[in-house]
């Protein structure tokens, strides 16, 4: 049976967020990142801002240069995740097997479900209508045999569209797009192609493989099958299904995935009144998703950037796999403490959780009576953050120092 793979991507997602609420950014060039006039970097543009020539990861005070008119937003990324959360929870009712990759992407397998669902296009243009129709946003949608082609189609689909490409026609769909459009070719990888005379995936497909090898090492293949439109499945890379319509999927291979929440002081600081509560904040914020998802962790990884832009990065396997931020962030606190060089000043504070698999859903009949009660009680919470929004309830301390993402 061959497979089909839509590849959904949110348009322009944190902006379209933000105009949900205030309409009169429709149609102006915005900008979600900051003050311009600070030293922070674009989260997202609105396609406005990005004709003239701003892209994410870009430094905003660079972007202020390229579009003064743009509007520039801070951005609240608790509001940002609630829209995911509602996005998730509808696909997961409308696809049998969903695999997120980022907070407004994910893959749907409709393999097999024609006579259920119609034609996959058919089914993808449902998805669009009802995600559309319930929360007011737009998504482009890739549909193909693999991964890879499903997201390079979505990428060309984009803003609000869909394509499908055709069984057998991926090479050739492929072929006269720029490298820049394959994934996991970055600006760096792009220049040292393009120095080889290789300027579209056709040429690429057609390089010699051993010189690529050679030049890039095993990702040298990479490129190369996913060139002819191979996709990663054929190195062996399966569909990562978070969970099916039906209940808990299979387990997601260790470290296949992780959830990341990161933040950039306004001023660099040594004051732990000001990093640990932050800290806590962003590891509340992941275990969240984490429930949200239906995943446990298990890996914890701290990451801190000086203000001499040194960065380290520590890590430490948890006891078992969890999702509470009571079993977590003891390890994370543990990190600070053998990691932060005291008199450095901190510029950047994050922590990622790694090592994912779905969660046991026999977990509470097993577990002590006062794990059960802890269980209860995050799931109260995120239900009242369901509800009336991520920002409805905070640990106190947070609330009281003020902490934000």
């Amino acid at each position: 049976m061959t497979r089909q793979i839509v590849h959904l991507d949110m348009d322009a997602f944190f902006v379209s967020v933000e105009r949900l609420s205030n309409p009169s950014l429709l149609g102006k060039p915005v900008v979600v990142g900051g003050n311009p006039d600070g030293r922070g970097v674009v989260s997202a543009a609105s396609y406005e801002a990005r004709a003239y020539g701003i892209r994410s990861a870009m430094p905003l005070a660079r972007a202020k240069r390229l579009c003064p008119q743009a509007i520039f937003l801070r951005g609240d990324f608790e509001k940002y995740a609630s829209a995911s959360a509602k996005i998730f929870r509808l696909l997961r009712h409308l696809a049998p097997s969903v695999e997120p990759v980022s907070i407004d992407e994910a893959y749907l397998d409709m393999t097999g479900t024609r006579r259920l669902l119609g034609h996959p296009v058919q089914a993808a243009e449902r998805i669009r209508d009802v995600i559309k129709r319930e929360t007011g946003l737009s998504a482009s949608v890739g549909v193909a045999t693999n991964k890879l082609i499903a997201k390079v189609a979505s990428r060309c689909a984009k803003p609000d569209g869909l394509l499908y490409v055709m069984t057998g026609r991926e090479a050739s769909f492929l072929a006269p797009l720029s490298i820049g459009f394959l994934p996991g070719v970055g600006e760096k990888t792009e220049v040292h192609l393009k120095r080889l005379g290789i300027r579209t995936i056709g040429h690429l497909s057609g390089f010699d493989e051993e010189l690529l090898r050679i030049t890039f090492g095993r990702t040298g293949s990479y490129l190369h099958n996913s060139a002819m439109g191979l996709g990663r499945e054929f190195l062996g890379e399966d569909f990562e299904p978070e969970r099916s319509a039906s209940g808990p999927g299979p387990k997601a291979r260790p470290s296949a995935r992780s959830v990341s929440r990161e933040r950039t002081f306004e001023t660099d600081t040594t004051d732990p009144d000001t990093i640990v509560p932050t800290a806590l904040y962003l590891t509340e914020s992941a275990c969240s998703s984490l429930r949200e998802a239906g995943m446990v962790a298990r890996r914890v990884t701290l990451k801190l950037r000086y203000s001499d832009f040194k960065t380290i990065t520590r890590a430490e396997m948890l006891p078992e796999p969890t999702s509470m931020d009571r079993r977590i962030f003891p390890l994370v606190s543990g990190l600070i403490n053998r990691s932060w060089e005291r008199r450095t000043r901190i510029r950047l504070i994050g922590v990622s959780l790694s090592g994912l698999t779905t969660a046991p859903a026999e977990a509470d009949l097993f577990s002590e009576p006062a794990e059960k009660k802890f269980r209860s009680l995050y799931r109260g919470i995120d239900r009242i953050r369901y509800r009336h929004g991520s920002r409805s309830i905070f640990i106190a301390r947070e609330l009281l120092l003020g902490v934000r993402a």
